[in-house]
């Protein structure tokens, strides 16, 4: 979770004080959106559910951004053994199978499968954290942007 704590010199504004539930909501608004936009532009796909992030839960207080990719944690924080795991080996029958990925530099069988033993895992991408830092050096502007439209 990210907390945005935001200091105003109330002396530099008339009537602030009334004004900055309005700079709250506008700026969390942004801010979210902004956060929106980077997930999306980080996101590891071309396309499918891990480039659909969404605003949930919206309060006074917080944005929730969610994903309906339920293996979005899995990319962003890496598996087996790139996760504090263990090797993958498969629950039943003797191999793990999974289609190639555009980046597979391995064999392939005749029916367009990967049959592996066991696998390391996949290394995180951590394009969540990366999202998090670019809207956090936006946070500046934002509010800036924002106190200025609504007391201007």
């Amino acid at each position: 979770m990210v907390k945005i704590n935001i200091t105003v010199d109330a002396s530099a504004y008339k009537n602030i004080s009334e004004k900055l539930p309005e700079i709250k909501r506008k700026g969390l608004s942004l801010t979210g959106q902004e956060m929106l936009k980077n997930l999306g532009l980080n996101s590891p796909v071309d396309h499918g559910l891990l480039r659909q992030w969404y605003f949930a839960n919206t309060t006074p207080e917080e944005i929730e951004i969610r994903t309906p990719a339920k293996y979005a944690a899995l990319v962003n924080d890496g598996t087996g053994i790139y996760n504090g795991g263990k090797i993958i080996k498969p629950k039943t029958g003797k191999a793990l199978r999974f289609l190639p990925g555009k980046k597979w530099t391995g064999p392939v069988s005749k029916d367009g499968y990967v049959y592996l033993k066991h696998s390391k895992g996949q290394k995180g991408q951590h394009f969540v954290e990366k999202s998090i830092k670019q809207t956090s050096t936006k946070l500046e502007d934002i509010f800036i942007k924002v106190v200025n439209e609504v007391t201007g």
